[in-house]
């Protein structure tokens, strides 16, 4: 399981934004950087001094947290991040992102305004407004940044991207935003209207959609009327709206968290119960547009990509940002997963049998995949997974030569401590009397049982001993020739035993290393069965969740047609089916038959090469046994 989130006691700020630069805070990063599960994240915006700060503590659980200020000048700036366990989802940490608020008259230059808000919405899974009084023109008016998202950033890189006019690509793009842009929940603070329409009650989802209704008509006016509204409505997946009462006396409302709860409007506590109980509920992980959740790891990418951007001048790119931050991160799950493979392997005390080298490099192979298919993203030409397992072979030829090696020096040392009765005896001349071959004999045998009752030889414990027999052949030759008491053809016998000896321990070496290389192949074979599984497992689920996300997508856009045509817009509704039928025509290439031929097709082309080349090298590398 990941780690769970760093202990975060307080916010920290995350993004400065100072003299119109805006800048990454090293000590944010490094948590960020940090949570390794996939997270939830609840960003905020709207005008400043609008009680913000208020709602996020009230998601985090704390009276305090996010600053609060009595008075009338901004308290946050920037935008400030606070990482949490999330206290509903299990595994799953909640960030929450307090942005500075809009239009404070002390910044003078309100650019970075569209900056901080686009940066907050890129960055959240879902984006409360919070506003004050009313939805009204004004509120709206103040939400016009909206209008601008489609000049403030790219769903891929016009360079990359064909022929296209600019306006042409500005309406696909725009067309695109439901499927990266968050959940929008508007909170609409110190409301004391009564919700209806003439003496019908409404809730607060119709409140919201009754001021976004669009107005007929061509006109300049009926275009402005209409911008931030049709924006509103294309751009964000899903829609909710809170409606929050005065929470107690205009002279208190600066210092809320000094209050106790017993001194808060009754109804306010409710409405902001509702409002967190929603947002905690049904605020999905942070993802990509095929589905994949985002760690703090990825999102930190995500975000440094998007400031290097705006700082230099060009506009955030959303694909090309994802694509920077899957190349990284599927650089780093390769290194990840060779260090859980080696770190497991290089716990084995050396030498040991091929057997059981052979089976800790299948558990540990298996750990390396299950890590590497956690923290990769989108690997569909297997193009980190080949380097992972090319450097898994690698290392595991290394750790076969280093058993080997352990092996034959473990082997050698044993032969020559079981060695020193017989080397004793034959410096003291014991094998040069009458009957001394039939004693060196003896004792030769019995350093051969104690050899082969001994364990842990490892790989080369026929081989080393088919070498040491080899050596001591002029040995045993001249005992037996200096043996009196053996007639000429009882020494011609004893000389084709061991020559048979010798032999049959050659045949031995020789079926040793037969059986580890056919137990190697086999091995091999199996883990690529079971990589092949694995990935075709992992491709599937990716796939099923990129439709997923596209279906998505596909009904938000359907109810928004529906909407259309129901209130008699037919122009706009015709826009929307060519969207449509464009993300019919994804799905339609994303049919699960074709998906499951491309992840079939493409696994098995994969697996198979790699099967080769794997084989091929361990054959040639122990060419010489066959």
């Amino acid at each position: 399981m990941d780690a769970p989130v760093l202990p975060m006691p307080a916010p920290l700020c995350l993004v400065t934004n100072k003299d119109g630069v805006l800048a990454l805070n090293p000590a944010a990063l490094a948590v960020l950087q940090e949570v390794a599960q996939p997270m939830v994240v609840v960003a905020i915006a709207g005008p400043y001094r609008t009680g913000k700060s208020f709602l996020m503590n009230r998601l985090a659980q704390k009276r305090t947290g996010f600053p609060l200020g009595p008075t009338v000048q901004a308290e946050t700036k920037g935008i400030w991040m606070w990482c949490l366990q999330h206290p509903r989802q299990q595994g799953v940490t909640l960030m929450l992102l307090d942005t500075e608020g809009l239009g404070d008259p002390k910044k003078g230059d309100s650019h970075n305004d569209a900056w901080i808000f686009t940066l907050a919405l890129l960055l959240s899974s879902t984006l409360v407004y919070n506003s004050i009084g009313t939805i009204d023109q004004k509120a709206l008016e103040n939400l016009e940044l909206v209008t601008q998202l489609s000049e403030l950033i790219r769903v891929r890189d016009r360079d990359k991207d064909g022929n296209n006019s600019v306006e042409r690509e500005d309406e696909a793009e725009d067309c695109e935003f439901v499927r990266y842009f968050p959940s929008f929940v508007w909170v609409v603070r110190d409301f004391t209207l009564e919700l209806r329409v003439g003496e019908r009650p409404i809730s607060e989802d119709e409140y919201l959609e009754q001021v976004l209704e669009l107005k007929h008509g061509h006109g300049r006016k009926v275009q402005n009327y209409n911008g931030t509204r049709l924006c509103l409505r294309n751009y964000f997946p899903t829609r909710k709206c809170f409606v929050l009462p005065p929470p107690l006396g205009t002279e208190e409302c600066g210092r809320m968290e000094e209050l106790p709860e017993a001194a808060l409007a009754p109804r306010f506590l409710q409405q902001a119960a509702q409002f967190c109980n929603y947002v905690l509920s049904s605020t999905r992980l942070k993802t990509l547009p095929d589905g994949r959740a985002l760690t703090g790891r990825a999102l930190c990418m995500l975000l440094q990509s998007y400031v290097e951007a705006i700082n230099s001048g060009h506009l955030p790119c959303l694909e090309g940002a994802a694509a920077v931050m899957m190349a990284n991160e599927n650089a780093a799950a390769v290194a990840a997963a060779l260090e859980a493979y080696t770190r497991g392997m290089r716990g084995l005390s050396l030498p040991t049998e091929p057997a059981q080298l052979s089976a800790a490099h299948g558990e540990h192979l298996h750990e390396a995949l299950i890590v590497f298919q956690r923290r990769s993203f989108r690997d569909r030409d297997q193009e980190h997974q080949r380097r992972l397992m090319e450097q898994i072979s690698t290392e595991y030829s290394h750790l076969q030569e280093e058993n080997d090696e352990a092996s034959r020096r473990h082997c050698k040392a044993l032969l020559a401590e079981l060695a020193q009765a017989l080397h004793t005896s034959l410096a003291r001349g014991a094998y040069t009397q009458p009957g001394g071959y039939r004693a060196y004999e003896a004792e030769r045998q019995r350093l051969l049982e104690g050899y082969r009752q001994a364990e842990g030889k490892g790989p080369k414990a026929e081989e080393v001993l088919d070498e040491f027999l080899a050596e001591r052949r002029a040995e045993a030759e001249a005992v037996l020739k200096a043996d009196n008491a053996l007639s000429e053809a009882e020494k011609q016998l004893e000389d084709q035993k061991q020559q048979a000896q010798l032999l049959e321990q050659r045949q031995k070496a020789t079926a040793e290393r037969e059986r580890q290389l056919e137990a190697l192949l086999e091995d091999e074979r199996n883990s690529y069965a079971q990589n092949l599984q694995a990935l075709e497992a992992k491709m599937k689920a990716e796939a099923e969740s990129a439709q997923r996300e596209l279906q998505r997508a596909m009904e938000a856009k359907l109810r928004e047609q529906r909407e259309l045509l129901q209130r008699g817009f037919r122009e706009q509704a015709a826009l929307m089916e060519q969207e449509l039928a464009a993300l019919r025509r994804e799905s339609n290439n994303n049919s699960k038959q074709e998906l499951a031929a491309y992840i079939f097709d493409t696994v098995r082309a994969a697996c198979d090469l790699m099967s080769t080349l794997k084989l091929s090298k361990l054959v040639k590398s122990r060419g010489t046994a066959v």
